[in-house]
């Protein structure tokens, strides 16, 4: 099934464009490059082989169970382990058991250098996953996520030293994890919390059990239909919405090119959020929020994650240190630590459970730019961190009122 959709994918591409699959030279002296079909299969074949590696490596860090494809040249091994262990690691310290893993990997684009094939690939990863919560109840779940990756592919055959059987194939030497983006902002809310960096964020997981720890406050939220919000976000980030072009996208709403702010914004709209606008054109308006200010033109309110992060704050949620936030909450980033939020995501589960004799807080966020389903924050902090290594995380409650 994987074999089908890569090269179905390739072939599409390759004769849909004309162009085989962007195959231009890297220099002037490399003119004479090209990819012919044969090629194209092979490419095929070592992004289906890695993606079978990658659910292989999960397998053996999670559960101990050995590869045994001797196939795999030591590299090839070791790449695998450099983008799995991390990811491993924030289940198993959330006290979630993983069950299976697919990886697949769409082929996007494939340029040729002396040094082999660039392919860009989207790789989607799929985890079946459980835990026992604070009831003592078992809970099976699961999340995905895709991510855009450079994948570098041997143009000539290389044997590896773990074939028997004297057989070759085109094998990884490097695979690049582009990192998310960081959408133009100003400097709107330096001074409105101080957040936590990703170490602080994982140590403040902990829960301090009382029996009234995780209740919510008495009353009832300021936007009571909430739910619905985070039912629309685990719609549109969940098969067939599961990625982060215009179709994945409900076209009752405007696309952009980064749409984490406006996926949230959209969906707390659909949880009972009314626009907000006057006969104000001013896009900067703080007050303003709406997708259509202007033909085409969000206020900055509902597509910029800092401006956002201020009207949520002003308007509907409560603003915590903690990125812990229980569901409908809403959770912002600054990637590079200057002070400006960068990205938001959806909380759209929470829970808790015992790791180790301590009780902590799982929440799990849905999101887009990149595509999250459900994920558990754990993970999405280990993601962050390989790009974005001083992220400060900042938490948004949802406000309740008597």
């Amino acid at each position: 099934m994987k074999r089908t959709r890569l090269l179905s994918r390739i072939l599409m591409l390759f004769f849909v464009s004309g162009l085989a699959l962007s195959c231009q030279p890297a220099s002037a002296d490399e003119s004479h490059l090209t990819t012919n079909g044969q090629e194209l299969g092979e490419i095929s074949d070592a992004v289906e082989r890695y993606d079978n590696l990658l659910e292989d490596t999960y397998a053996h860090i999670a559960n101990g169970k050995q590869i045994t494809d001797k196939s795999y040249t030591l590299d090839e091994l070791q790449i695998a382990e450099s983008q799995v262990d991390y990811i491993v690691d924030a289940f198993l310290s959330s006290g979630l058991t993983i069950n299976d893993v697919d990886v697949t990997s769409t082929i996007e684009s494939i340029i040729p250098d002396a040094e082999g094939y660039h392919v860009s690939a989207e790789v989607t990863t799929k985890i079946n996953h459980q835990h026992v919560n604070e009831n003592n109840l078992l809970v099976q779940d699961t999340c995905w996520w895709t991510d855009s990756h450079t994948l570098i592919i041997s143009r000539t055959s290389v044997q590896s030293p773990y074939q028997e059987d004297g057989s070759a194939s085109s094998q990884l030497l490097e695979d690049t994890r582009i990192p998310e983006s960081i959408a133009p902002a100003e400097p709107n809310s330096r001074l409105s919390s101080s957040g936590m960096t990703t170490e602080e964020a994982l140590a403040a997981r902990v829960v301090n059990f009382t029996p009234s720890d995780g209740a919510r406050p008495a009353g009832r939220p300021v936007l009571p239909d909430f739910m619905n919000g985070v039912r629309y976000a685990l719609k549109w980030t969940d098969y067939p919405y599961s990625g982060d072009d215009e179709s994945d996208f409900n076209p009752d709403y405007p696309y952009f090119g980064n749409n984490c702010a406006n996926f949230v914004s959209q969906s707390l709209h659909e949880g009972g959020a009314p626009y907000h606008t006057s006969l104000s054109i001013n896009t900067k308006d703080k007050a303003l929020w709406t997708p259509n200010l202007l033909p085409g033109k969000p206020t900055w309110t509902w597509n910029n994650a800092d401006y956002n992060y201020e009207f949520m704050k002003n308007n509907y949620f409560n603003a915590f240190d903690s990125p812990w936030m229980d569901i409908g909450g809403l959770i912002y980033t600054d990637w590079n630590a200057d002070g400006t939020k960068d990205h938001a995501m959806i909380v759209t589960q929470c829970d808790k459970t015992f790791v180790n004799g301590q009780m902590i807080m799982n929440t799990y966020i849905s999101q887009k730019t990149n595509n999250r389903h459900n994920i558990p924050l754990s993970v999405e902090m280990g993601l962050a961190h390989q790009s974005h290594p001083n992220t400060i995380w900042y938490g948004l409650g949802l406000r309740w009122q008597s």
